[in-house]
């Protein structure tokens, strides 16, 4: 291993005064591989770290949550949200600390209902909020997403744009076949809340599900809850995270949106 090699050079290049080892994550454990975090160099910080990022302040907890705490993958897909956003009500399903809510209403969406299950989440998602000045605009709800989808149908709620990140629910090809339908059932709750003519985008963080299963799992939940769609977006993750061509798994992210 050449951790010492490239933190010098991460050091040469960047100018950097503190490097963090994150070595936690479902897939190390699978494959056996140690799990310890270690500070390279410099000191941990104690808060969070703001971080701009397409017109909004995000909050990164270096230590909390997943991988370094912002999600730079998605970088391109914020911005093609908030491209979608102008004067729209957004829902933002799995926010996790905000990135498509704050990078929308930094586009100029009228407002965002970020929904998530973790409430220290929802506290970085809240402080990137204030840091940009959105907080009038911004609000949270906790509970688990499918619960939430199914309340807000019930209640008749509307949204010009929702979009929804879920954790990768195919951790093995073992669970394919479940993980499939549990996309299925999120495109079907999320796409009843979207008025005629919005967006629907949805996402998926699960190397094991194929783009066309995930496409193909998208539409059999959008066509029985009534609806019709044209696919105007399938992306991936941003120039930054290059795709290796012998290792499948960096093509994990993958980005649908949709008219209805």
């Amino acid at each position: 291993m050449m951790l010492e090699e490239i933190c010098r050079a991460v050091l040469d290049v960047t100018k950097v005064t503190t490097i963090l080892k994150n070595k936690s994550g479902r897939a190390r454990k699978l494959e056996g591989l140690e799990g310890d975090n270690q500070v390279m160099c410099g000191k941990l910080p104690k808060d969070p770290v703001l971080v701009p990022m397409n017109g909004a302040k995000h909050m990164a907890n270096l230590t909390f949550g997943q991988k370094t705490g912002l999600s730079y993958d998605q970088r391109p897909n914020h911005v093609f949200f908030a491209s979608l956003s102008k004067d729209a009500r957004m829902l933002d399903v799995f926010c996790h600390y905000g990135g498509f809510g704050l990078a929308t209403l930094a586009g100029g969406a009228a407002s965002v209902m970020a929904v998530d299950g973790s409430k220290p989440t929802l506290d970085l998602a809240e402080a990137g909020a204030l840091e940009s000045n959105f907080k009038e605009r911004f609000t949270t709800r906790k509970g688990d997403a499918f619960d939430v989808l199914t309340d807000l149908g019930q209640a008749g709620e509307k949204f010009d744009v929702v979009n929804c990140v879920p954790p990768a629910f195919v951790s093995s090809k073992q669970s394919l076949d479940a993980s499939v339908r549990a996309y299925e059932k999120l495109a079907r709750l999320a796409s009843l809340l979207v008025k005629d003519g919005g967006f629907l985008g949805l996402c998926s963080r699960s190397n094991a599900a194929s783009i066309a299963k995930f496409r193909t799992a998208s539409l059999r939940g959008i066509g029985p809850a009534g609806r019709t769609a044209a696919l105007i977006n399938n992306s991936f993750a941003g120039p930054d995270h290059p795709q290796h061509s012998q290792l499948s798994e960096s093509g994990y992210l993958k980005s649908l949106v949709f008219r209805l």
